[in-house]
């Protein structure tokens, strides 16, 4: 990708995705002990949460920028930053704003992966906050892959890769 070209959609959330792969990567090919373990898992699931909430954001905008009007799409690219700390409530919420079929078509099939986004959501507050989040390197890697697919289905709902 040349510099300073915008990507939009199903392509933003491969790059955010392709970042956070590295990032776990890295995680994964060092020998932490006990408590620098415990602070990776803490860097990782705020990384996660990250991604979820950005994820959500470019699939929003994208969506409006390709099927809305261009004050629609304006509107919707300037409110989306309000969607933040994101979990399955909150979810449910930005997606109900746009179509109210989205959020049962996203969560059929995948209540392990609603359980992950959710439990991502509950630690990264717990951690901004300042308290104990109690989480392994090994179960954050498990709620990673859960939110990513998750976000992988997102992105058909609102990006469908044309024919």
């Amino acid at each position: 990708m040349a510099a300073g070209t915008r990507l939009y959609g199903r392509g933003e959330v491969r790059r955010l995705e392709q970042v956070l792969q590295r990032r776990i990567d890295i995680i994964d090919g060092a020998k932490l002990d006990g408590e620098l373990s415990a602070n990776y898992a803490r860097y990782l699931c705020v990384l996660v949460a990250g991604f979820a909430e950005q994820s959500l954001k470019a699939l929003l905008t994208e969506h409006a920028r390709t099927k809305a009007s261009s004050s629609v799409h304006r509107y919707v690219e300037q409110n989306v930053n309000r969607v933040w700390g994101i979990n399955q409530v909150k979810l449910k919420d930005a997606l109900d704003g746009f179509d109210l079929s989205w959020y049962p078509t996203l969560t059929s099939g995948m209540e392990q992966e609603i359980s992950s986004l959710q439990s991502v959501g509950k630690l990264r507050d717990n951690i901004s906050h300042g308290n104990d989040a109690g989480i392994t390197l090994l179960t954050m890697k498990q709620y990673s892959a859960d939110v990513i697919k998750l976000i992988r289905k997102l992105c058909d709902i609102l990006d469908p890769i044309s024919a």
